[in-house]
C-alpha cells in the first residue's frame, strides 16, 4: 500500500474539490437558463402574504397567459415557501380564462401542511385547453380553525404548452 504524505493528501483532496466544482459547474451550465419562458408566462414576486381561513381564496401570483396553436395540455407550475399553522393546510385552486378557483381539478389541492420550520412548496396543474390564449392564475386558501394562520414568503409561477 502506498504511503501518502501530508502534502500529497492535500493535493488528492484539492483535485477532488475542484473535479466536484467542474462536475455542479457543467449541471448548472446545461439548465436551460430562466429567459427561456417569455415574461407573460413566468414571473415571481418576493412580498409576503398572510393567510386565514376567513380570507378565502386569495391570489398567489398573477396570471400567467399562454397562446398554443391545437388542443392540448398546458402545464402550469407554482412554488413558494410557505409556514403553516399546526391543525391547518393551505390548499390550492387554478382559476383558468379569470373563472372562480377549481381545487383539486388540474392537479393537487394540498399544496402545504405544517412544518416546524417555513418549508418551500412546489407543484403543477396540467390544464386541458383549446387552441388560442388561456390565462391561468393559482390561488390559495386556508383550511382550517378559525384562528389558524399561513405565510406566504417568496413565489413563482409559470405557464407553458406547445406552440408548434
Amino acid at each position: 500500500m502506498e504511503h501518502l504524505t501530508r502534502s500529497s493528501r492535500g493535493r488528492i483532496a484539492g483535485a477532488a474539490a475542484l473535479g466536484a466544482v467542474s462536475l455542479v459547474a457543467a449541471v448548472v451550465t446545461s439548465v436551460q437558463p430562466a429567459g427561456a419562458v417569455p415574461a407573460a408566462q413566468a414571473g415571481c414576486q418576493a412580498g409576503s402574504f398572510g393567510v386565514t381561513p376567513a380570507l378565502g381564496w386569495l391570489a398567489l401570483t398573477p396570471p400567467r397567459t399562454v397562446t398554443v396553436t391545437s388542443s392540448q395540455l398546458i402545464k402550469a407550475d407554482v412554488t413558494a415557501d410557505v409556514g403553516v399553522d399546526a391543525g391547518a393546510e393551505l390548499r390550492l385552486g387554478w382559476a383558468v380564462n379569470g373563472s372562480a378557483p377549481f381545487e383539486g381539478t388540474f392537479g393537487p389541492a394540498n399544496f402545504a401542511n405544517h412544518q416546524e420550520f417555513f418549508e418551500a412548496r412546489s407543484t403543477f396543474a396540467l390544464i386541458s385547453v383549446g387552441a388560442g390564449t388561456t390565462t391561468v392564475q393559482p390561488f390559495v386558501r386556508l383550511s382550517g380553525a378559525s384562528t389558524k394562520r399561513a405565510t406566504v414568503l417568496h413565489r413563482c409561477s409559470s405557464a407553458e404548452g406547445n406552440t408548434s
